[in-house]
C-alpha cells in the first residue's frame, strides 16, 4: 500500500465511523445511544488525527531523502 492509498483508506474509515455514529444516535433510543455515539466519536477523532498527520507527509521530500541515502537517481 502506498501513501496515497493509505490516505484514502483513512478517509474512508473516518467517513464510515461518522456514518455509524450518526446512525447510532438517530436510530437507537433508550439504550445508551449517547454513550455509544460518544465512544464512536472518540475513535473517529483519533482516526481523523492520524489522517491529518498523513496529509502532512511530503512524499517528494521522502523520495529525495531515500534517493540521497541509497545513491539512486
Amino acid at each position: 500500500m502506498n501513501l496515497d492509498e493509505c490516505k484514502r483508506e483513512m478517509r474512508s474509515i473516518v467517513t464510515e465511523l461518522r456514518d455509524i455514529e450518526f446512525g447510532v444516535r438517530r436510530d437507537f433510543t433508550n439504550i445508551g445511544q449517547d454513550l455509544c455515539g460518544n465512544c464512536i466519536d472518540k475513535i473517529a477523532s483519533k482516526y481523523e488525527y492520524v489522517s491529518r498527520e498523513l496529509n502532512k507527509v511530503d512524499k517528494n521530500l521522502i523520495a529525495s531523502l531515500i534517493e540521497a541515502a541509497t545513491g539512486e537517481g
